[in-house]
Order: structure tokens, then sequence, then C-alpha cells
């Protein structure tokens, strides 16, 4: 057997040792190991060498019982050896990432809608109202790269040699496979990267091509706050499970101004909401909400924040109140 095949079996039985083989690989391995006996299930939890050397043997007794007839047949019993192990060695094969290569794709959503995709990885993406995705041409070569414009939820399938690149303006979300919200309005002062599952780095990228990471690696429960003005950022522990909670219906404001709470109430509710004037100072806010209907959500928010609100022409209009 050539290093290169010997090479992927071991890569394939690595997997299926540890659990991470796909459905397809587990039951092809299972039975070709059912096929050659408990010896074999016993030499896979070792090394693809003592693998080999069991296949051997099973070739051996089932075709030469008997020695001399072993000394004629050694050609044949090699042919035979090499033809049980190409079903595996297909597989292994079959089963390498593949390179596709796909035409630029956009998908976006209105206002008051949301839209589930799934990429050629098997990834989805959750995309929030009044949202924007774009999949590059060279999507799962190299990298898995993806460009967001509003807000989205990622479960990304695990892929350790093609990380998966999330581009929100200056900044680049990089993962493995893992689950997070990023939320990049473009009219709004910040990007928020919140990771439910898994590690997440997001580094700043410049015109000349340089990147800087920010911070550490996120983990679970760790969100990053980009303030797109000022080019700062804050690592705090978050919710993430409440601020992705948009997915089922629901509104979390955590520390958000007056500002970001009305831009995102006329988003989820497809409905024109306008402030009136700015407010003096800067207050922050902390709240959810879950399938509650509009009025209702602006009178718990008049209770909260101090703010008035009338309707005219199809049109909500919001007058805040300062903040000291």
């Amino acid at each position: 057997m050539n290093n290169k095949k010997s090479a992927l079996i071991n890569v394939l039985l690595q997997k299926y040792r540890e659990g991470k083989s796909t459905v397809n690989e587990t039951q092809q391995v299972e039975q070709w190991l059912h096929t050659l006996g408990k010896g074999a299930s016993d030499a896979v939890n070792n090394s693809e060498e003592k693998f080999v050397r069991v296949t051997r043997k099973h070739v051996l007794k089932n075709i030469a019982p008997q020695r001399s007839v072993y000394k004629v047949m050694r050609p044949y019993m090699r042919v035979a050896a090499a033809l049980l192990l190409l079903p595996l060695v297909y597989l292994i094969y079959s089963n390498q990432p593949k390179q596709v290569v796909v035409a630029k794709q956009e998908f976006s959503t209105l206002a008051g809608e949301r839209k589930i995709i799934r990429l050629p990885d098997s990834t989805e993406v959750v995309l929030n109202a009044s949202s924007a995705l774009t999949i590059s041409t060279d999507f799962n070569q190299k990298f898995r790269n993806v460009k967001l414009s509003g807000e989205a939820y990622f479960r990304v399938a695990h892929d350790s040699t093609r990380p998966f690149i999330v581009s929100t303006g200056k900044l680049k979300t990089r993962v493995l496979g893992t689950e997070f919200n990023v939320h990049a309005y473009q009219n709004e002062s910040s990007i928020k990267v919140a990771v439910v599952d898994g590690r997440v780095r997001v580094s700043e990228y410049k015109q000349n091509g340089t990147s800087k990471p920010l911070g550490d690696i996120l983990t679970h429960n760790l969100m990053l706050t980009y303030n797109v003005s000022s080019q700062r950022y804050k690592t705090a522990n978050a919710d993430a499970q409440k601020i992705a909670s948009w997915q089922n219906g629901g509104l979390y404001f955590e520390d958000a101004d007056i500002q970001e709470i009305v831009m995102a109430l006329s988003r989820h509710y497809n409905r024109n909401i306008q402030l009136a004037d700015k407010p003096v100072g800067k207050c922050s806010y902390t709240i959810s909400f879950l399938h509650e209907p509009l009025p209702k959500v602006l009178g718990v928010l008049s209770q909260l924040t101090g703010i008035t609100y009338q309707t005219a022409q199809n049109k909500i209009i919001i007058h805040s109140k300062n903040c000291h």
C-alpha cells in the first residue's frame, strides 16, 4: 500500500475512533469490520499497520487455509487484499473535502423577514431582517469566505483545513466550526460578535492588507463590540443565546441606546419608526421581548426609558428623553 493511501486510511480510522466520522463513513467502516471479524474491530483501535495485518490474515485464512496452497496463491492473495481495501480507499477519497467553485451568490431579507440558508459545506446561516449575505466565488477552496451586512447566526460545519471567514466592514471573523452571532448593520455605530459554542477570532483589516487580532479568542458567552468610528473594541461576558433569540421571534437588547432600539423595532416589525430627536447624553438599556406585539413593546419602553410616541400617516414618531 503506498504512503498516500496509508495516510488516508489512518485519517479515516482516526476519525472513526474519535467518533468524528460521517454517517456514511461509519456505516462503511463498520460493515467492512464485520466482514473481517473481531480481530479487525480490535485492530482499528490501534493503528493502520495492525489493521492491514489483520486484513491480510483474514484474506489468507479464507483464500489459502493450507500452507502448500498459500505458497502457490501468494500473488493472488495480494490482489485479493488490494481488492478488499479498494472500497475503503474509495470511501476515503470520496469523503475528502471537495473544492467546490460556485458562482457568486447573494441572499437578502426584507424588514420583518428571516431566512435560513444552507451553504455548500453544510454550514447553516439564519439571516435576520434587512440583512444581506454574499458567498464568494472561491467558497470552499482554500477558505470559506462570506460577506455580511446586517445580522446572521452561523452554525459552521467543522473543517480544519478550510477556515470559515465572515467579513463585516473592516472586521473579519474566523472560525473552523462553531456557532456564533454577528450583528453588523451599516447604519449602526458598532459591530458585535457573540459566541454560543466553539472558538472565534475577530481581526481588524487595514487598507494596506495587514490585520490585527482584536483581543483574545472568543469562546462561549463572550461578545466583542467594535465601535466603527473610534475603531475601539471591548470584550465582555454576554448571554449569547438571548442575543440570538431573534431567530425565534425574540428581541434582546444589551447595553443598547434608544437609537439602536428604534432601528431594531423598525426592522423586526416592518414598520416605519423614526426617532424625532437625538437624545442628549448616553443612556443604555438591557431588556428582552418574546413574541410581543409592537404596542406592548412601545408601552414597556415608555415606562423604562421615558419616551413618548405618536402615530401619524402610517409612521410612528418617537420622542426620546435626554440622558444625564
